[in-house]
């Protein structure tokens, strides 16, 4: 066969194959031990990752991956530029913009406060954050009361890097805490372990969601795609891929 006719057909074919590609657009940041981060690679690992790919192949899909801050994740989200978003809290505030996949379990999350280390006893209840400026991370969702509370002095961070040097450099002496593993890992980067938790903490259980966006292009996959992670919660496959990476399974 002649060579050109050959490349042609060849590129024909690839063609089809470019415009038959399934894929699915999601964002990842670093939040250990459930999506770590490897700067130098460009890349992450963590179940989140693994459940999100599996659940996407039984429908016929992948998944590229962005790396993002959360608040432009969001954002993003909410007009429809990515598709899902792992590990996104259910919020009434996120509802109109946001399907939610899931939840693959639950977590025991409580709300914890990081003052200064000597300053524990000093917050013993919700009222006595009124005294203190506290840190808080942009766009991001704690408690009803919290979220609505005006009265309480808010200092906006970007990320749990920035919240960090925001403690250091005195910014503020108490920081609400979701993730007490992330903020910790960034503390120790910055070499800084004069801190600890205050007294009070505001308890709860949150669902573990992938946040789907309504204004996605694939929006009519969001029923096969939440019914592949069902059947992988009943199958054992999210167990499984927490297992896999030492980390304990979210409750059910």
């Amino acid at each position: 066969m002649n060579r050109i006719v050959v490349i042609l057909i060849s590129c024909f074919f690839s063609g089809l194959l470019w415009a038959e590609a399934k894929v699915l657009y999601a964002d990842y940041r670093h939040r250990p031990p459930e999506m770590v981060r490897v700067v130098e690679a460009n890349t992450f690992y963590g179940p989140l990752r693994d459940i999100l790919e599996e659940a996407a192949r039984k429908i016929g899909y992948t998944i590229s991956w962005r790396f993002a801050p959360f608040p432009r994740s969001l954002e993003d989200l909410k007009n429809g530029r990515i598709d899902i978003i792992p590990r996104t809290i259910k919020t009434k505030e996120r509802e109109p913009y946001v399907l939610y996949l899931g939840p693959i379990g639950y977590q025991q999350k409580d709300i914890h406060f990081l003052v200064t280390k000597g300053m524990e006893t000093s917050i013993n209840s919700y009222d006595d954050l009124y005294q203190f400026r506290v840190g808080v991370k942009r766009r991001t969702a704690y408690f009803p009361k919290f979220d609505k509370d005006e009265r309480i002095r808010k200092v906006i961070a970007l990320d749990d890097k920035n919240m960090a040097e925001m403690i250091i450099k005195n910014r503020f002496s108490v920081m609400i805490i979701l993730d007490t593993d992330a903020i910790e890992s960034a503390l120790a980067k910055l070499d800084y372990s004069n801190y600890a938790y205050a007294n009070y903490k505001y308890v709860q259980k949150i669902g573990n969601y992938y946040g789907m966006s309504k204004k996605s292009i694939n929006t009519d996959k969001f029923e096969l795609l939440n019914s592949a992670i069902k059947e992988m919660i009943v199958e054992g496959r999210v167990t499984y891929f927490y297992e896999k990476y030492n980390i304990d399974a979210p409750l059910k």
